[in-house]
């Protein structure tokens, strides 16, 4: 099956638009609990090929990240519209992932999101409203893809409703049904999900709707019918698709993602692979790298959990302009290896919505400095920029004792505007998210029955500056 990756950088300059003020809280991350041993990394077929189509939708991530990188916080209330948050560039906005998804019979693509959980389709009659006051609005301005109608599997559930909120101020309320939905291959007969009615929504052109990967405390199942009388933090939860898909032990509980290249950001290029209960068949390294997963949540200032990311420990980074350099990984002191920069960073954020990555001030400097010539910091972006024929220094992230090194082609990022800007840039003291920019040299395994992500390198750089798959 094939899969759109809808690419937000497109438009590496265009300010993100002011959308709506969803305030929320970071909580404190938390380790997830494993429920069972580690799954095996065995290669399954229940795959979906990823594809890409251009687009200037954001990735649902991008909102919270931006608002929490900028510092957009009093009293430890975060928005996304304080303090110039929607003049950051959308370089940092991520990209979007859709994938077909069986709904009674039927073929739609959905956005494909690991920090949220429902699974949801928009209604052949359904209300486009303006996310920003609510006005109604003509059904194209939405810009969803094809529409869905209750089909001969599908029953509405009495007494409930559905209603969302996203940070970018994007909203959706209708009703809950069941319904028959398969997806990578694997069907689950009477699943839970919401038919949307009304939607305030900034679409693709091509998505129906939204399917997430994260855990069943982040449903949006309300009682009655009425949405408007719904209190946040009083849902009624419910096993999303995922989490029914290993409870009835349909599939192990593990996602595995390997995201490709696009240099050329081509409407034809392939953008990965999506795995359920295994890895794709593709070539990667023999080595793992396990990292305990803990939550970082994001919650309403109500107290009802709204969004979450996956976070492990990175123990440091591995930076020389000197590519024959050998790194100090297990930090053992030893004088005639290069010692890795960096105190180990225990939430770190992995994150296929985020395109770069976002490192501690320190880190991105040294990377920018490693560079021939030096990248430096534009007064007019407040990114780092590079010349985009500069020598690429050795740059790796060691987890777990194991350095998993970029690709020099993702460390230089033309932005089609006359100009480049590093892979690596400066968090600015806020969380370290390693990224598209990170994700595209490894196949990430996301073990949530194991309360683990995985890491396998898929190129090996070698000493003499060249790369080989």
């Amino acid at each position: 099956m094939r899969l759109l990756e809808v690419a937000a950088l497109a438009a590496f300059v265009t300010p993100i638009a002011a959308r709506g003020n969803f305030d929320f809280r970071v909580s404190q991350p938390r380790r997830l609990v494993a429920i069972k041993e580690p799954s095996p990394n065995h290669v399954t077929s229940n795959t979906i090929s990823l594809g890409r189509a251009n687009s200037k939708s954001n990735s649902l991530s991008a909102g919270y990240l931006q608002a929490i990188r900028a510092g957009n916080h009093v009293d430890g209330i975060y928005s996304p519209l304080r303090n110039g948050t929607a003049d950051l560039l959308s370089v940092g906005a991520g990209s979007v992932f859709l994938a077909p998804l069986d709904a009674g019979g039927e073929t739609f693509y959905v956005v494909i999101d690991t920090g949220s959980s429902d699974t949801w389709l928009i209604n052949s009659a359904f209300t486009c409203v303006d996310p920003t006051d609510s006005a109604t609005i003509p059904e194209e301005d939405c810009a969803f893809g094809p529409t869905y109608s209750l089909t001969s599997t599908a029953s509405q559930i009495d007494n409930r409703n559905f209603n969302i909120s996203y940070a970018d101020g994007e909203r959706l309320n209708g009703r809950m049904i069941t319904e028959d939905l398969t997806f990578a291959g694997i069907t689950v007969e009477n699943q839970t999900m919401g038919l949307v009615t009304e939607a305030g929504w900034y679409g693709d052109g091509a998505s129906s709707g939204l399917l997430g990967l994260a855990y069943s405390t982040l449903t949006n199942q309300y009682n009655g019918n009425d949405p408007t009388a719904d209190i946040r933090g009083v849902n009624i939860p419910y096993n999303p698709l995922f989490t029914s898909m290993y409870a009835q032990q349909l599939t192990a509980p593990l996602f595995s993602i390997a995201l490709d290249r696009d240099i050329a950001r081509s409407a034809q290029a392939r953008g990965g692979v999506l795995a359920v209960g295994g890895i794709p068949n593709i070539p990667h390294g023999t080595a793992w790298a396990s990292a305990n997963i803990s939550m970082v949540g994001i919650d309403a200032t109500t107290g009802q959990p709204e969004y979450q990311f996956y976070s492990i420990r990175v123990d440091g980074w591995a930076i020389s302009a000197n590519w024959s350099a050998d790194f100090d990984v297990k930090m053992t002191g030893n004088k005639r290896k290069v010692a890795l920069l960096g105190a180990p960073t225990r939430n770190s954020i992995v994150d296929s919505g985020t395109s770069l990555i976002y490192a501690p001030s320190a880190v991105a400097a040294a990377v920018a400095a490693a560079f021939s010539p030096a990248a430096s910091i534009s007064s007019q972006t407040g990114l780092y920029h590079v010349d985009c024929n500069a020598r690429v220094p050795r740059f790796g992230v060691t987890v777990s004792a194991k350095t998993f090194f970029v690709n020099r082609l993702d460390l230089i990022i033309d932005t089609g505007y006359g100009f480049c800007v590093l892979g690596v840039q400066d968090n600015n003291g806020g969380m370290t998210i390693l990224g598209d920019v990170f994700m595209r040299n490894v196949l990430t395994v996301f073990d949530v029955g194991a309360g683990q992500v995985r890491f396998s390198a898929r190129e090996l750089q070698l000493t003499n500056g060249t790369v080989t798959q």
